[in-house]
């Protein structure tokens, strides 16, 4: 018989970190805000609850920080560096500061017809010094109408149509 085999080792649970707690992997190198905040909430061992209670926050927003579906505001940055014992913030940049990766190509926006319209009547507009209510004298409409096509809510039609094209075909080049 092996000397060893009778042997049990007892160690405190709180020393390590859980892998999975209700589905959700808890990082052991995180790369978010939210993982930070989660990392440090399952090292004390503490429920969601007190944690917001520490950082000054509901429990809705701790969930969405650490969940990483909402990015803190500035304001929390001194209470969640507290909370950690470091910044975070400087290793991790704001993500409304870094480009969203998608395939799409950069700097192409793709407007629905009405509001391809709508731009381009409000920029001329704007650039002749007109306010909705006199292009719409202009073009023998109804102010409202034209605010509808310049949100892009509608697209002008018939007789409408033909107005748009006659003051977009008037300016000067």
């Amino acid at each position: 018989m092996l000397p060893l085999c009778e042997r049990v080792l007892h160690t405190s649970r709180r020393d390590f970190l859980p892998r999975r707690s209700r589905g959700i992997l808890v990082p052991t190198e995180p790369t978010t805000i939210g993982g930070h905040l989660r990392r440090r909430r399952l090292q004390l061992g503490i429920y969601q609850s007190k944690a917001a209670r520490i950082l000054g926050v509901s429990m809705v927003t701790l969930s969405k920080w650490e969940g990483d579906r909402i990015y803190p505001a500035w304001a929390q940055r001194n209470s969640i560096s507290a909370y950690l014992g470091y910044d975070p913030f400087q290793t991790i940049p704001d993500p409304k500061l870094v480009a969203v990766k998608t395939n799409e190509p950069n700097h192409v926006a793709y407007l629905t017809p009405a509001e391809a319209t709508g731009r381009a009547l409000k920029l001329p507009r704007l650039e002749l010094q007109l306010t909705q209510e006199a292009l719409a004298n202009q073009l023998g409409i109804h102010p409202r109408t034209l605010r509808e096509w310049e949100c892009g809510k509608h697209r002008p039609i018939g007789q409408g149509r033909l107005s748009v094209d006659t003051f977009l075909g008037k300016l000067p080049t």
